[in-house]
């Protein structure tokens, strides 16, 4: 074999994942068991069998470790930016990843063909709506499913109106 699954530098979410591990007090079996995975999973991960975790198991290992999944996979300043108390960054991520989430989840399900500026134009307008609300931290989410069916509404309204 000419090549191995590892590269010359480790990826930043690896490097995330062991700093966090340390800091938590997890081994790989321990934190692979509290995210709900298999047993082995997390030691595949840094044994380099794995390249890039899908996004559930990025948010499972994320919740597991008390970060978010933007945090753990990004670069090492955004994970260290967990301990320094930065509430208003996790929770505006948070909702914009809820945002996107009951988005994409709500047009599935309707099979509705969005362009990929329209579900960001909706993305954009429905947390500019929510930061603007004054609410926060799991109010603000639980309110973001009615204000994408009313988005979705208005654009099925206007769509109908443009032809």
């Amino acid at each position: 074999m000419a090549k191995t699954g590892k590269s010359h530098t480790t990826p930043h979410w690896l490097k995330n994942l062991r700093e966090l591990m340390t800091v938590r007090g997890f081994n790989p079996r321990s934190l692979s068991l509290n995210a709900g995975l298999n047993p082995t999973a997390v030691r595949d991960m840094l044994d380099g069998r794995t390249n890039f975790p899908r996004y559930d198991t990025a948010q499972a290992l994320a919740q597991a470790l008390g970060t978010t999944p933007a945090q753990l996979m990004g670069d090492n300043a955004s994970v260290l930016g967990t301990s320094d108390g930065n509430q208003s960054f996790d929770d505006n991520l948070d909702l914009l990843v809820e945002i996107i989430a009951r988005l994409q989840e709500i047009t599935l399900a309707q099979n509705r063909k969005v362009s990929p500026r329209d579900f960001a134009t909706m993305a954009a307008t429905i947390y500019k709506q929510m930061q603007n609300d004054g609410t926060s931290g799991k109010k603000m989410i639980k309110s973001v499913q009615p204000k994408i069916h009313d988005l979705l509404e208005y654009e099925t309204l206007r769509q109908r109106a443009a032809r």
